[in-house]
């Protein structure tokens, strides 16, 4: 897929465990931010004690504010569980509450879409509602588990698929991701768009 002549206005990216996915959206928000666009969405990157992850938090990416969203500590959270991981209902209302009052933007981002919300109907469920709206963000990039790959496709056709392999493919990730706006609105700052994206 070649982004440069790609009219998509959603991406799902995918990879496994490790990869670089919460990261690279990290990046994309960053970048972003110093180019004066606005953004919006949510960031969930790890909590790491002593080397482990032991909790997850979900940020707002448009004013940094975050939550405790999961944790692999006993009784630390109330909410659903899956496996060793609890998670908290009310940072999933929190969440949700910001994903229905988004405003038009130049990037929206969510990290992720899972069993909860595929197979619970819990979680970031406000994300279906929105993601079928008329796009009102230029750029779109949900984080997708492999395994849900195939029912976010059938439920949004539209998607293009981006799949991250290791961390070591972010740098390029976020250039091609982002060429499009640079070339629309700032094209000096943003000289060459890189090789094509890997798709699937």
């Amino acid at each position: 897929m070649d982004q440069n002549a790609s009219n998509s206005d959603l991406f799902l990216l995918t990879g496994s465990r490790g990869a670089g996915k919460t990261s690279l959206l990290q990046k994309l928000v960053e970048a972003a931010k110093q180019a004066r666009w606005t953004v919006c969405g949510l960031l969930a990157p790890a909590r790491l004690e002593n080397g482990q992850k032991t909790g997850i938090h979900v940020i707002d990416a448009h004013s940094g504010a975050r939550r405790l969203l999961a944790s692999r500590i006993v009784g630390e959270l109330n909410g659903p569980q899956i496996g060793y991981w609890t998670f908290d209902s009310e940072a999933f209302a929190w969440g949700n509450v910001l994903l229905k009052r988004l405003s038009p933007s130049n990037l929206f981002v969510l990290d992720e879409l899972g069993p909860l919300e595929f197979n619970r109907q819990q979680g970031w469920t406000g994300a279906f509602d929105l993601l079928a709206k008329p796009a009102t963000c230029r750029l779109a990039i949900v984080v997708v588990r492999p395994e849900y790959v195939a029912v976010f496709l059938q439920r949004y056709p539209r998607a293009e698929t981006v799949t991250i392999k290791n961390p070591s493919e972010i740098d390029r990730l976020t250039r091609q991701f982002l060429w499009p706006l640079y070339r629309s609105r700032s094209p000096s700052n943003f000289s060459t768009p890189g090789p094509t994206i890997p798709g699937s």
